[in-house]
């Protein structure tokens, strides 16, 4: 745990799948209605933090947590904690919370700008449980593109 940040670092290399509010990347269009869009989900974004945390906390009962939220850090944290970094996350500073599963080497990061959180290395067992908890959650799991945007021309990654 005393090097989560140099785990962090590493991390971000690594392959790259998307739990989204949608279920792949949106289609450009003339008139730009996806950013009219995403910009009406970010002033109405209760809903979806909700899902995001009640995903991540269904997570952590199956997995360790070595969570980094700004200066803080804990391995395991309690699940009021836990809930308590996801909300300053997503409803209150809008930072990063960066999660490190050790057992299988991966990593999930949540942003309070994005509409998605980014996982990082998942191995097969993962893959599947994060598929069936973002469903149950109405949201989506599926591989980033490889380039910077959001946009399918673009070829949307993760940031």
């Amino acid at each position: 745990m005393a090097n989560i940040a140099a785990k962090i670092e590493e991390m971000m290399d690594e392959p790259c799948y998307l739990i989204d509010i949608f279920p792949y990347t949106v289609p450009k269009t003339p008139d730009g209605r996806y950013f009219a869009v995403e910009e009406y989900f970010q002033q109405n974004r209760r809903e979806w933090n909700e899902k995001f945390g009640r995903l991540l906390l269904k997570l952590y009962c199956y997995y360790d947590f070595w969570v980094s939220s700004g200066e803080e850090s804990a391995e395991n944290p309690q699940p009021d904690l836990l809930a308590q970094w996801i909300g300053r996350c997503l409803e209150g500073r809008r930072d990063s919370l960066h999660i490190v599963l050790p057992q299988c080497n991966s990593m999930i990061v949540l942003s309070g700008d994005d509409l998605y959180m980014s996982l990082y290395h998942p191995e097969p067992r993962l893959k599947g449980l994060i598929a069936q908890l973002a469903g149950a959650e109405g949201l989506f799991f599926y591989p980033a593109p490889e380039t910077p945007g959001r946009m399918e021309s673009e070829k949307p990654r993760c940031f």
